[in-house]
């Protein structure tokens, strides 16, 4: 059995730290950072003769900005304090912030066309869009689960926790068109069939269905968001419920790794548009 560094069991119990404290946010950036702990040649100035130690958190560079705040920073300093055990020769005296390597790269060649070699890329790209957004946190969950999940190439959850994410999404746009109608934008009549065959569908694809209908028949209302062709946009809602169906089940079926990639990457582009909708629909 090959025995598992310290830090490696330093990040396991970390990230056990942020778990129980709910820091998701944190959590799921430090699920992807390395850990290297450092001892300096100064004293730590909590004993005689003690040199210093430090705890180096190397994160994505695209996370290093959130971890950099002072708050952040500061809740990190002190969980890498208490974790942290002082002996003789070295005392933890604080952190540092460094950088981990791309888990991709772009290569270019002499006619400046560029080829992108991507392992984790778009689940990466979809934390930190989750991570810079005002979704609820419901919604994240759903989302960071889904991510973690694909990055282990545990391809059958990742599949299931995005179709919940995208279901909530679909709640969200339910409500959000509700209120549209509600404020002078749908008779009486209107209201009451969305409210029964939509908001109170009995599954998700009865409501889905419901609400495709709508889309359709506001066609131009939808494009006003950025949705090129909302017929085939929302349809993608139907092709992660499908999926999520068939993974969620004991149906046997699996998901390739890069049919679950694609998913991820069109995913990512819809909830942008999506959540500006829902943000600003009620409003219209």
């Amino acid at each position: 059995m090959t025995e598992v560094s310290y830090e490696e069991r330093f990040l396991s119990t970390l990230l056990d730290c942020l778990e129980v404290d709910d820091e998701t946010e944190l959590y799921n950036i430090i699920n992807q950072s390395e850990i290297v702990i450092h001892h300096d040649w100064k004293y730590s100035g909590k004993k005689s003769n003690q040199r210093s130690a430090y705890v180096e958190l190397k994160v994505p560079v695209k996370f290093k900005k959130i971890v950099a705040t002072y708050d952040a920073r500061d809740k990190l300093s002190n969980y890498c304090s208490d974790i942290y055990v002082d002996d003789d020769a070295h005392g933890f005296v604080g952190i540092k912030l460094g950088t981990t390597m791309n888990k991709f790269v772009v290569r270019r060649d002499l006619s400046g066309e560029s080829t992108h070699l991507e392992k984790h890329n778009n689940y990466e790209n979809l934390i930190h869009l989750t991570l810079n957004s005002e979704m609820s946190e419901i919604e994240k969950a759903y989302i960071y689960e889904a991510c973690e999940c694909a990055m282990r190439n545990n391809r059958i959850a990742a599949a299931t926790m995005l179709g919940c994410a995208a279901e909530y999404l679909l709640l969200q746009l339910c409500d959000a068109y509700q209120e549209y109608l509600e404020c002078g934008n749908g008779t009486q009549n209107e209201i009451d069939n969305f409210k029964r065959n939509v908001i109170n569908a009995k599954s998700a694809y009865t409501r889905l269905d419901e609400f495709e209908k709508r889309v359709e028949s506001k066609i131009e209302l939808f494009k006003r968001f950025g949705f090129e062709n909302p017929k085939l946009n929302f349809n993608f809602l139907d092709i992660i419920r499908q999926v999520r169906n068939a993974s969620g089940h004991p149906t046997g079926k699996k998901i390739s790794p890069e049919d679950l990639n694609t998913m991820f990457g069109n995913y990512q582009f819809f909830i942008q548009k999506a959540h500006l909708m829902i943000k600003q629909l009620p409003n219209i």
